[in-house]
């Protein structure tokens, strides 16, 4: 029999709350920590995609054609506030290292065996919890409106099928057959009926704090600010409150994760990808699939409460104000491809990606501290990836074998 411990989770976003839910099941008692309400962070606004059929990471060989240009347009898929250049120089010198191609190819193989897990894992945690009624699996289209970019594309529809993953080359037709309110700018693209997404993310969340209360975890609102191991488990300081006691911790943050990691000993070059978006109740339009625009770096996604338009990645920090302006350059891209669309009643979103360099999670034991573990830094896949995440923190803590090789998702690979 697996011994029980009591198990604080500093992060109630979907990685805390999937990971909750796991580690309930498994007969451990959960405490969930979070400054602010579960699920009210990136887990709230995300793009709602279970995009396990994504293998390749931001950081490619390809970014260094495209990366200046990017960096030049204000509005950009990817863009550096100037103020915050200096603070993200050291980040962008490994992102650039890790977009080499022997680096390449190893963050390749493991985003691939990460994400391989990753709607089993939802399959086996909707199942254990009750919770599965969300999700859609409609597929995605991956579309574009120049021939080049199409032909530049192949090399990554490729890449995907060499993992098992299922690519249609479409052309500008077929796209309009399946999604007739797409314009007349679509030149071509393809269709992954593998993809699948959720109707409402937040809820999700919801969903699953829900069981976790109800199967006796508990959530605390609080703000650790630092974790100190000890022989017997770890301590949790507060800004305001007790110390806490608790056999094992689980740093799951996200973006916040890196000054406790710190107070560890433990440095993580973790920063922040802003993500924005705009849900729109009544787009005038109407989309049954999840679309991907790559060649703008922002996505489309039928939810519940509409239109979310969304993506890019501004590197600005945790407390610069948001730039609106890039709400307003995703309309203007979004209207080229689909002119019918309307955004009033629309309402604006900003939230913080966790990103590492390599574009991998850190899920690992703590180098430092034999009694916390880490789940964070998922970028764009915390969605994607947190119930298997859950399962694989959960074997840490019980002493078991991963499901799949840790080694590349270690914190002292930096």
């Amino acid at each position: 029999m697996t011994d029980s411990f009591s198990v604080h989770i500093i992060g109630a976003g979907i990685i805390g709350l999937a990971t909750a839910a796991t580690l309930l099941a498994r007969g451990h008692a959960v405490t969930l920590i979070d400054r602010n309400d579960p699920g009210s962070g990136a887990s709230r606004g995300n793009a709602s995609g279970i995009a396990w059929t994504d293998v390749a990471p931001l950081a490619s060989p390809g970014v260094w054609r495209k990366a200046p240009g990017w960096l030049l347009d204000p509005l950009g898929p990817l863009s550096v506030r100037p103020s915050y250049a200096p603070a993200i120089l050291p980040w962008m010198l490994r992102f650039l290292s890790a977009s080499r191609p022997a680096a390449f190819k190893r963050s390749v193989s493991a985003i691939a065996a990460l994400n391989a897990e990753a709607l089993p894992a939802w399959e086996r945690l909707w199942a254990e919890t009750g919770t599965g009624g969300r999700l859609r699996a409609e597929g995605c289209l991956d579309v574009f409106d120049k021939p080049g970019e199409v032909a530049r594309a192949r090399a990554g529809w490729q890449l995907q099928r060499e993992h098992g993953i299922e690519v249609r080359e479409l052309s500008a037709d077929e796209i309009r057959d399946m999604e007739p309110d797409l314009g007349p700018t679509v030149a071509g693209g393809a269709f992954l009926p593998g993809w699948s997404h959720l109707d409402d993310p937040h809820a999700m969340c919801l969903d699953l704090e829900r069981v976790v209360i109800e199967r006796g975890g508990t959530f605390l609102r609080g703000n650790v600010v630092s974790v100190i191991d000890t022989e017997r488990g770890a301590r949790l300081r507060m800004r305001d409150g007790p110390v806490l006691h608790a056999d094992k911790v689980v740093i799951a943050c996200g973006a916040w994760s890196k000054r406790l990691a710190e107070s560890l000993g433990e440095d993580v070059p973790l920063d922040t990808e802003r993500g924005y978006n705009i849900t729109v109740p009544e787009p005038g339009v109407s989309f049954r699939r999840f679309i991907m625009l790559a060649g703008y770096g922002f996505v489309m996604s039928p939810i519940a409460q509409g239109l979310r338009i969304g993506g890019m990645v501004e590197f600005a920090g945790l407390t610069s104000p948001p730039n609106w302006a890039r709400v307003d350059a995703l309309v203007s891209r979004a209207k080229r491809m689909v002119p019918a669309l309307s955004v009033e009643g629309g309402e604006r979103w900003m939230g913080f990606r966790p990103s590492l360099p390599d574009s991998l999670p850190v899920i690992s034991q703590s180098r430092r501290a034999a009694h916390v573990c880490y789940a964070f830094g998922h970028a764009h896949h915390g969605l994607t990836q947190a119930a298997t995440t859950g399962e694989l923190v959960a074997d840490m803590i019980a002493g078991r074998t991963p499901a799949i090789n840790l080694a590349p998702y270690a914190i002292d690979r930096f």
